[in-house]
């Protein structure tokens, strides 16, 4: 039996000649067909990561388009109406009827003017663009509909760049707990954004002008991360750098500056993508001019409505301002803590515009609100204020960091105890530290604006995206790190092995073993042994596992062992009750360089064996199979019924392509070894455990056709009701835990080589 398979040694399937094809016909192997870098996991469990995020997606969507009107703060508010208004009597963008809309700005005369040029001009746009798609009087409906398809973009792929990220897929799955845990953490189901919300300091819902600008930075973030784990190359790197200019040039077009963060995050594209020693170099530049190019299109952008609108405003327009000042919002953020608590600030600033403005007209009556000049007047009071006082200016701006940290303490927590215990084992740190470093330049630009002005909710934009983000990282990897530890669900070798005992590697003294689990066989077992014994030769044993009898089973063994004439050796073990401990305990105690496990009935005869001799050598796993298309199974209905209901069950859960994991097994003898040795099924899915293992470790596991035997039919099922509760039950388990064997490794690694090659796949 030890030189079935000395025909085409060494050689796999697609190598052997023509007599050798014609012996391997018969058979059918399941492949393992996503062993790429691209799709870590078979195609059905990304379609389940897609499908996650689809719900996501959906979820969010509906969330935001469910939300009431959010009105811009009172200023804005009515410049947002009056552009919008105007748009829509002229079709020119960013205009509107002079004396309409905010009340600082204005010029004498009647007819058009400039609109939103104090003001990031994005939303105002996308207000008045997406009029043509709602056709409603409100710039709401349209802001409400940009927002929900913002919102929504980022979480198609949150939970496949997660689970790449970590690669496991649970990693992924866990996303689906974000929503509840993000209104946990920050009183939002929304990630990324802190559009929707107010407090006592900020009464004002944050709208759309704020909302969507932090949502663009979530989804870039997404995109980098995603990008980082499909490993790019150059020429995919100059795509992800073009895609993600473009979302910084319209971050830079909705809030001044916001898509800063998102064109140096180009670096960490390019540091994934080029190999050579100008590593730093490559990613610097690439950034640098991600930048430069993120803040000309806006420029270019205006510049084309500023030709469509100067032919139709006021020639006074001109000397309108055309963007924010520095030094207005920096001498109003000395009011602080006023706008909190309520108790005066140190420096005597109140927070209110019009008290900035009036601190202006003082020194000039006749300045200009937002001007050049204006903002020269706001630098000097600003720097007098605290040349003055600069401890008091020093214990403001660390006060206010500190109220940051608090508003986002939750989150914080949570990241801080995912970094903890993930730590340096993440099963790919790399893409890991990647995707975190995108974040960072984003941070960095979100924590000015909220300590040198005012920690309110309008200001969190970057740092809502950035940790936002990072938060969702850290659900995946609690849930990884969860999954890793020794006393949860995952497979550990080394704490299952302290309590089992066994070689893990062959001792060579076998060919062939035969492991034959038995519970109340004592009708069979003897007929079954005595023609097992009669295809085994003095280099195969018999292995003979009793579990739980309470027939005679454990005295007929007995009574066979003191007998036993045959040349191949008979080992009798006994385990607890189950099959998979006795198929457990009988691997465990064998030796040969192949492995067996068929039934005490042996319900195939040998056909099962006459298919497993004309395997090439290569082959790890393969299963007699009653699925096989050739296969002889002349079952009752009730059976068949069963059969049926018991593989959709696990090709709807485990996603196995597999058609029958519960015929006899033809296994590598050091790889089942191994896995008998991390093994947790007891019952009746051991076998299903152990091809979902062999699955999961991208081994391609092969059917063979068998003939059920007349008298197998013949017998009464010992599977009840009973059983198939518990089997659901079980699979449901293994389907939680399905991939817990990626990533582990049980061949020799010339064997590994082997299986890794393109002829075996």
């Amino acid at each position: 039996m030890s030189e079935r398979l000395s025909d085409h040694s060494g050689r796999t399937a697609d190598d052997v000649g023509t007599e050798a094809d014609d012996r391997l016909a018969p058979l059918r192997r399941v492949p393992w067909t996503a062993r790429s870098v691209d799709r870590p996991w078979p195609g059905a469990t990304h379609r389940l990561l897609l499908a996650t995020g689809a719900l996501l997606a959906l979820g969010t969507f509906v969330t935001v388009l469910n939300m009431p009107d959010l009105p811009y703060h009172p200023a804005r508010d009515l410049e947002l109406k009056a552009t919008y208004d105007a748009y829509r009597d002229t079709g020119v963008l960013l205009v509107k009827e002079n004396g309409t809309g905010s009340w600082y700005g204005g010029l004498p005369g009647t007819g058009l003017t400039k609109a939103a040029g104090d003001d990031d001009p994005g939303s105002y746009l996308i207000a008045s663009w997406m009029g043509h798609l709602t056709g409603s009087a409100s710039p709401y409906p349209g802001l409400r509909w940009a927002m929900a398809l913002l919102c929504a973009l980022p979480m198609l792929l949150l939970p496949v760049t997660v689970a790449r990220v970590f690669g496991r897929a649970r990693a992924g799955m866990a996303m689906l707990a974000l929503p509840v845990l993000m209104w946990l953490a920050n009183g939002t189901v929304l990630t990324g954004t802190e559009y929707g919300l107010a407090d006592r300091v900020s009464p004002t819902r944050v709208y759309a002008l704020y909302g969507l600008p932090a949502s663009l930075m979530f989804l870039s973030l997404v995109l980098v991360a995603y990008a980082v784990t499909r490993r790019p190359r150059v020429r995919s790197a100059v795509a992800w750098t073009v895609v993600l200019v473009l979302l910084a040039a319209c971050g830079n077009l909705l809030r001044s500056l916001s898509g800063v963060g998102i064109a140096l995050a180009v670096a960490v594209v390019w540091w994934a993508a080029w190999k050579g020693r100008l590593r730093w170099l490559v990613a610097g530049a690439a950034a640098a001019a991600s930048v430069v190019v993120a803040s000309w299109l806006p420029g270019v952008a205006m510049d084309r409505i500023n030709e469509s609108r100067d032919r139709v405003v006021l020639a006074e327009a001109s000397r309108l301002p055309d963007a924010h000042g520095t030094w207005h919002p920096l001498y109003l953020g000395l009011s602080y803590p006023s706008p909190i608590t309520g108790d005066p600030s140190p420096f005597g600033v109140e927070w209110s515009d019009e008290w900035g403005w009036q601190k202006a007209r003082e020194i000039d009556p006749d300045v200009v609100v937002a001007s050049a000049e204006y903002d020269a007047i706001m630098k000097d009071l600003y720097l007098d204020a605290v040349t003055e006082s600069p401890l008091a200016a020093v214990r403001l701006y660390l006060t206010k960091a500190f109220f940051v940290v608090k508003h986002f303490a939750a989150m914080l927590v949570v990241i801080l105890l995912a970094a903890v215990m993930v730590g340096v084992r993440g099963p790919r740190r790399t893409l890991l530290r990647q995707s975190s470093a995108a974040t960072v330049p984003i941070l960095l630009l979100g924590l000015p604006p909220t300590v040198l002005v005012m920690p309110m909710l309008y200001y969190f934009s970057e740092l809502a995206a950035g940790l936002g983000f990072l938060f969702a990282l850290a659900l995946g990897g609690l849930v990884w790190a969860i999954s890793t530890m020794p006393s949860a669900v995952r497979v550990d070798e080394r704490a299952l092995t302290r309590a089992r005992s066994g070689p893990i590697e062959p001792a060579g003294s076998a060919g062939l073993s035969v492991v034959v689990p038995t519970r109340n066989g004592e009708a069979v077992l003897a007929e079954s042994l005595t023609a097992l014994a009669g295809r085994l030769g003095a280099d195969d044993e018999l292995v003979v596992v009793e579990n739980g009898s309470t027939d005679g089973t454990s005295d007929l063994l007995e009574s066979i062992a003191s007998d036993w004439l045959h040349a191949v050796p008979l080992v009798v073990l006994h385990s607890d009750p189950g099959l998979g401990n006795a198929l457990r305990t009988g691997v465990l105690a064998s030796r040969g360089t192949r492995v067996l496990l068929t039934a005490d009935d042996v319900p195939f005869g040998f056909s099962d064996l006459e298919g497993f001799a004309g395997l090439p050598d290569d082959a790890v796993v393969a299963v007699g199979s009653k699925a096989h298309p050739a296969s002889e199974v002349d079952r009752a209905w009730r059976r068949e019924a069963q059969s049926r209901a018991f593989r959709w069950l696990r090709r709807a859960l485990l996603h196995s392509a597999v058609g029958d994991s519960q015929g006899t097994i033809w296994v590598d003898g050091a790889w089942a070894r191994s896995f008998a040795l991390v093994s947790r099924e007891t019952g009746l899915m051991w076998t299903v455990e152990l091809v979902l293992a062999a699955e999961q470790q991208g081994i391609d596991v092969w059917e063979v056709p068998v003939r059920l035997s007349d008298a197998h039919d013949t017998r009464a099922s010992r599977f009840r009701v009973r059983d198939a509760r518990i089997a659901v039950r079980e699979i449901t388990s293994l389907a939680i835990r399905k991939d817990d064997y990626s990533g582990q490794e049980w061949l020799s690694p010339g064997r590994a080589m082997s299986l890794q090659s393109p002829g075996s796949s």
